[in-house]
């Protein structure tokens, strides 16, 4: 046996050991396999029921997820700004036409001013008395006033003006604390104009949620809904309060696609192929497309509907997964949406693990090669 002859099969041999040594370790990847997600459990039952994606699973499995008020909201009329209340403060000017006046003879007006509205709804007013005011707007109690000083005092003229009280306010928060408090006045006695005039919550129209609480009562809206559908602007009530705060919704990307994280919701929903597109499509060094995976929990009404020969009774878990080479699947995946709390998994393509082997081995062959060589060089 020649020098040569040894050296070649020390080559093979070596080469040949690296790939069985490597082959036999675990290499780095994103996640399972296809064969990995599908395959059962050790007791022949499924580990998660796969269920393929097509037009009608898309259909079916869709949820909308409105927001929408209750008629105790939606019901309630627009505030009468001009109406006084307990607790408002009022301001009252007279002008007698006399020089010798029920309020002293002073010259000009006679200005009775911060005389606030008690609980049961009167103020008192010298030379008046204890009135009921609560329930009368601003120009009737200017009336009412003008009648009864017209019997003590010639030809008076009266002006009433308002300041509303505490509880005729309504307090607005954000995501990083209170943003004001506001009267309800001409400009704010609905929620669009509130949210017109309480600028400093810094969230985009389209993922922003806003929740409205009314004593016992709470609702919830879609800030665009509040400009766009005249039934989701309502009227404000004094004492009400607002939070505005971004839609609090993800799901996660993971495996062979452009990017991998918590992605929040871009607004009210997003389909697949959107989700897709968002991070940058599918790595296409690495990626399988005919294994794009959403997983979540199901819940029985919508699995019951997907295959009514297998009917369940309680959530069960779901890999919902679509095969990307069929051209109809894109047009599909634009129309089966992701919800919050889902994987998005892609797997890696079947290849990618030899790479990786080769890539492994690669530099331990150059050494191989190189150390026969030298041999060669020795022995002959």
């Amino acid at each position: 046996m020649t020098p040569t002859f040894m050296l070649a099969r020390m080559r093979s041999g070596l080469l040949i050991g690296l790939c069985l040594v490597v082959a036999g370790c675990t290499l780095p990847r994103s996640g399972p396999t296809i064969s990995e997600i599908t395959a059962p459990n050790p007791d022949g039952s499924p580990a998660v029921d796969i269920i393929e994606i097509d037009d009608r699973v898309a259909l079916v499995s869709r949820i909308d997820e409105p927001l929408v008020l209750s008629p105790q909201f939606t019901s309630a009329t627009i505030e009468n700004i001009e109406l006084i209340r307990p607790l408002d403060v009022l301001t009252i000017t007279i002008w007698e036409n006399t020089d010798t006046g029920l309020f002293g003879g002073l010259v000009g007006p006679t200005v009775l001013a911060e005389k606030r509205v008690d609980l049961s709804g009167h103020v008192f007013i010298p030379q008046v008395g204890r009135l009921q005011v609560a329930g009368l707007t601003i120009e009737q109690l200017r009336q009412r006033l003008t009648a009864r000083l017209a019997e003590m005092t010639p030809e008076p003229q009266v002006e009433v003006s308002l300041v509303l009280a505490d509880n005729n306010t309504v307090k607005v928060f954000g995501e990083n604390g209170a943003i004001g408090e506001f009267p309800i006045e001409a400009r704010t006695r609905t929620l669009s104009g509130l949210l017109a005039n309480a600028a400093g919550s810094g969230i985009e129209t389209e993922v922003a949620q806003v929740t409205i609480r009314r004593g016992g009562q709470v609702g919830r809206v879609w800030m665009e809904d509040v400009y766009r559908d005249p039934r989701a602007d309502i009227a404000l009530k004094g004492g009400d309060i607002i939070l505005v705060e971004r839609d609090d919704r993800s799901f996660r990307a993971l495996g062979a696609l452009g990017g991998n994280g918590e992605i929040d919701f871009p607004g009210r929903d997003i389909s697949l192929m959107t989700a897709l597109a968002s991070l940058g499509g599918l790595n296409s060094a690495t990626a399988d497309p005919t294994g794009v995976f959403v997983l979540r929990i199901e819940g029985p009404n919508i699995l019951n509907q997907i295959h009514p020969e297998k009917p369940v009774t309680t959530p069960q878990r779901v890999a919902y997964v679509m095969d990307l080479t069929k051209p109809a699947a894109f047009f599909t995946a634009s129309n089966f949406y992701v919800r919050d709390d889902d994987i998005v998994y892609v797997t890696e393509a079947p290849y990618v693990q030899w790479l990786k082997i080769i890539g492994s081995i690669a530099p331990p062959i150059n050494t191989v090669s190189s150390t026969s060589d030298l041999l060669t060089e020795t022995f002959n």
